[in-house]
């Protein structure tokens, strides 16, 4: 990030459970989240359990928090997808993409996928950028199989815990690995 500006990424964070997206967008990560910039500020949809008349059931909703990329935070990888040109904006954008919760198979990676595509149709938020949903879903999780295969995640391998490992979309690049 030599040019010091604010990023917003894509980052993956763990899952359990089986896979119930058709490409496998959710086998290994249970939240897709959009990232902003150096200040490690989130905009995620957030499902949270509640109990409903005795019976469990999930409730999306849109949150912002601040954020570590600290290993305990469970980010698994992040990767870079563009500049920020107007944080204002960038905002606006983010909180009225809705939440789809009554849509059946609607979840955070469909509301990530809305996310960019409403960025890309503001045309301002953003400076230089990667927008092509298929091609950042497809550069997420070849670059989180990637990691998984070196054994970033357990302790057969020393990595730096205290970073998460990202991947530069506009450069093509590995910037911590």
């Amino acid at each position: 990030m030599p040019s010091g500006k604010d990023r917003i990424y894509v980052a993956l964070y763990t899952r359990g459970g089986k896979p119930k997206m058709k490409g496998l967008e959710d086998k290994q990560v249970a939240k897709t989240r959009l990232s902003i910039g150096l200040q490690g500020k989130t905009i995620p949809s957030k499902e949270t359990l509640v109990e409903v008349a005795g019976r469990p059931e999930y409730v999306w909703q849109f949150e912002e928090q601040a954020t570590s990329y600290a290993a305990a935070a469970m980010m698994l990888t992040r990767v870079s997808v563009g500049k920020v040109a107007n944080i204002k904006r960038l905002d606006s954008v983010l909180r009225s993409t809705p939440i789809r919760a009554e849509q059946p198979g609607w979840n955070c990676v469909a509301w990530v996928q809305e996310a960019l595509e409403g960025l890309k149709e503001d045309g301002k938020a953003l400076g230089t950028s990667v927008t092509d949903w298929v091609l950042i879903r497809d550069t997420a999780m070849h670059y989180v199989a990637s990691k998984i295969t070196q054994c970033r995640f357990d302790s057969s391998v020393s990595f730096d815990r205290s970073v998460v490992a990202t991947w530069d979309l506009l450069a093509g690049v590995e910037t911590v690995p």
